[in-house]
Parts: structure tokens; C-alpha cells; sequence
């Protein structure tokens, strides 16, 4: 996986991820986004790198949802979702989404073994970090 930035959608994966989105029939993106969150809550430490980057961008994606406002200034954003009601978030979902990041920031899981050693390691844990009490602490309307 090719990674550039830091943020949520500044990867290979995560570029591919918008890009499916953005393909797929608008009924059908809550679904897609719900199935990048449930990989990686399901798959515990054997979650991969690309499963992990899917999850990151689908979980900044709920988080759009619910704001409105863009979580990344990435070209590669989900630009195109707002406003628009397309995510169709429920607290469930913004729940799975908060567990998903909880597996990025496991010891052990594949996203922290990506980072582990890196100059920016911590720099990447605290853009997780951040996103995870955003979307803890956003109520869903």
C-alpha cells in the first residue's frame, strides 16, 4: 500500500475505497461502507494493511455524514457525499465505526505494525485517535 500523508484517504486503498463508493448506486453505499467497518472489527489482529486503510476511510466517511463537513482536506475525500443523505447513519453504525478504529489502534493489528518504527508513528496514532473521540463524542441526528 502505497501511503503519502497521513490522513484517512491518503493511500492506495483507501483511494480505491472513495472510488468504489463513488461507482456504486447511492442505496447501496451504506451498505459498503458498513462492509469496510465490519472487516475490520470481525478480523481482530489478522486484520490486513488494505482492510485496515478501507476501514480508516469508511469510519472518516461516517463521520462526515454526521457533521456535514469534510474530515480531510485529501483530493481523494468523499467529496461528493456532501450534502447529501447517501450514508444513511444510524448509531450503530457510528458505534461499529468507533470499534473499527479501536482494532486500528490494538496492539498487534496490522494498521500499528505498519507504523510501528516509522519517524511519523505517532503522528499516524494520533490522526486515528482523533478521529475515533470525533466520532465517540458526535451525536447522530
Amino acid at each position: 500500500m502505497a501511503t503519502w500523508q497521513l490522513g484517512p484517504f491518503d493511500n492506495d486503498d483507501a483511494v480505491e475505497w472513495c472510488a468504489a463508493l463513488e461507482a456504486i448506486a447511492p442505496d447501496r453505499r451504506t451498505e459498503l461502507v458498513r462492509r469496510a467497518l465490519d472487516a475490520a472489527v470481525s478480523a481482530d489482529h489478522a486484520l490486513t494493511a488494505g482492510e485496515a486503510a478501507r476501514a480508516v476511510a469508511a469510519a472518516a466517511t461516517v463521520l462526515q455524514s454526521i457533521t456535514g463537513a469534510p474530515v480531510s482536506d485529501s483530493a481523494y475525500a468523499p467529496r461528493f457525499l456532501l450534502g447529501r443523505r447517501d450514508i444513511q447513519v444510524s448509531e450503530s453504525l457510528r458505534d461499529l465505526a468507533t470499534r473499527a478504529l479501536d482494532a486500528m489502534l490494538a496492539d498487534g493489528s496490522a494498521w500499528r505494525l505498519r507504523w510501528a518504527g516509522d519517524v511519523e508513528e505517532e503522528d499516524a496514532l494520533t490522526v486515528i485517535e482523533e478521529l475515533r473521540v470525533d466520532l465517540a463524542s458526535t451525536e447522530v441526528p
